[in-house]
């Protein structure tokens, strides 16, 4: 009798433990949906509040933003725009994804210097202004450049907390100042420059024999116009050991013994009817730089051979150029030229690309219009610390890959 009792006992104490626990689950699931409400009603309260202000401020979020060309671009006081202010529709113009500025060199446009909402300074150079005697609390200051390190004329020694944004043709930069996108014909989507482009392939299957038949009335092997001698990449050095390898290379310029004149349309047809290669060599082995060189190349039918400090396929298809870097020897990259020289159908595997990507120009001012209109520098305003630094620091090598 007692050991039932007990059995009874236990069931009732488990019975009621098991309504404990179910009560006090609701209890929490109840506390977690209030926690829910709450939030949600944070936001709903912060989204009206933000509304009431923008009401108070005359809409202040969708005003137009005033960008000042503070220095001149070398010598081009307009930095090579059409004109000393362009508003909304020169951006509308050039299909920006926001319109809504102004951009001017004149630095009376406005009344007062601290009413732009950028000032941008071309850096490469020493200034040709003085600094501005006055900032305004949510000025931005662009440091922007196209040269690289090796070839940066300003000393960057300003005090810390300077410059706001970089625009430059690094991939790290806030604005990239770059020459020109590649974009994909299918769906339009800019696939480089990028730090990680997702590239087709299509280069081992590929076969064209009217091209094949007119590259193969190409009668010189290699050109080059450089006009800047004796650069810190040493390409004048590795160009005179490819010829001294066997390659013929017609160098045209100040450096060379073969004349074109600037402007002269014949110097890019004979690019296509002519020759083979292009030696798109950069005066500096420097990380992203990559400059018009290798661009203008690529609108052409001929191959592009680059010397640079950039991972290229940041920046081209793979198989659209050869790296000279990629070779460890002047006669391994030689052998391969002239190779590709007596097999025209490997040669015109390089054009693959052309099927499938486009060049298009770039205007980086658009991406500055659409950065002033962002909630993230609304909200929030960041300096560089050091630009100096950033610019310099393990930028550029004067140790090529290739030995010559």
């Amino acid at each position: 009798m007692v050991q039932g009792m007990r059995s009874n006992y236990k069931l009732l104490l488990g019975a009621a433990l098991l309504v404990t626990i179910v009560f006090l689950r609701f209890v929490v699931y109840d506390q977690c949906m209030k926690q829910a409400v709450d939030t949600y009603q944070v936001l709903d309260d912060h989204n009206r509040a933000r509304s009431q202000a923008r009401l108070q401020d005359g809409s202040s979020e969708e005003r137009t933003r005033y960008v000042l060309l503070y220095t001149s671009f070398f010598d081009e006081s307009h930095w090579g725009l059409p004109a000393e202010t362009l508003g909304p529709d020169y951006f509308a113009m050039k299909h920006c994804p926001v319109s809504d500025c102004v951009l001017t060199s004149n630095h009376r446009l406005l009344s007062s210097m601290t009413e732009y909402d950028a000032l941008v300074f071309h850096v490469a150079a020493p200034l040709d202004v003085s600094l501005p005697k006055v900032r305004g609390t949510r000025q931005l200051y662009v440091a922007a450049l196209m040269e690289s390190p090796a070839h940066t004329k300003h000393l960057l020694a300003l005090d810390m907390n300077y410059f706001n944004w970089t625009m430059t043709y690094r991939l790290d930069s806030d604005i990239l100042f770059n020459y020109q996108n590649i974009v994909d014909l299918e769906s339009g989507e800019v696939i480089s420059p990028a730090l990680r482009p997702s590239w087709r392939n299509g280069f081992r299957d590929y076969v064209n024999a009217s091209l094949m038949a007119r590259v193969a009335q190409k009668r010189k092997i290699a050109a080059q116009f450089v006009s800047h001698c004796d650069s810190l990449s040493g390409r004048d050095q590795l160009v005179k050991k490819m010829q001294s390898a066997g390659l013929e290379v017609d160098v045209y310029g100040s450096c060379g013994t073969m004349k074109c004149a600037r402007g002269n349309p014949e110097c890019n047809t004979m690019l296509d009817t002519t020759y083979w290669f292009y030696l798109s060599f950069e005066n500096s082995l420097c990380v992203d730089y990559v400059t018009e060189k290798l661009y203008n190349t690529l609108e052409h039918n001929i191959v592009p051979v680059v010397f640079g400090g950039a991972d290229y396929e940041r920046f081209a298809p793979p198989r659209s150029y050869i790296n000279a870097q990629d070779y460890a020897t002047v006669n391994e990259l030689v052998d391969y030229l002239l190779f590709l020289v007596d097999n025209p159908q490997e040669y015109v595997k390089y054009f693959w690309w052309k099927e499938h990507y486009a060049l298009e120009s770039t205007n980086s001012y658009c991406e500055l219009c659409q950065k002033l209109h962002s909630v993230g520098t609304r909200e929030k305003v960041q300096y560089y610390r050091d630009i100096k630094s950033w610019w310099y620091d393990d930028a550029c090598t004067t140790q090529s890959k290739i030995k010559f």
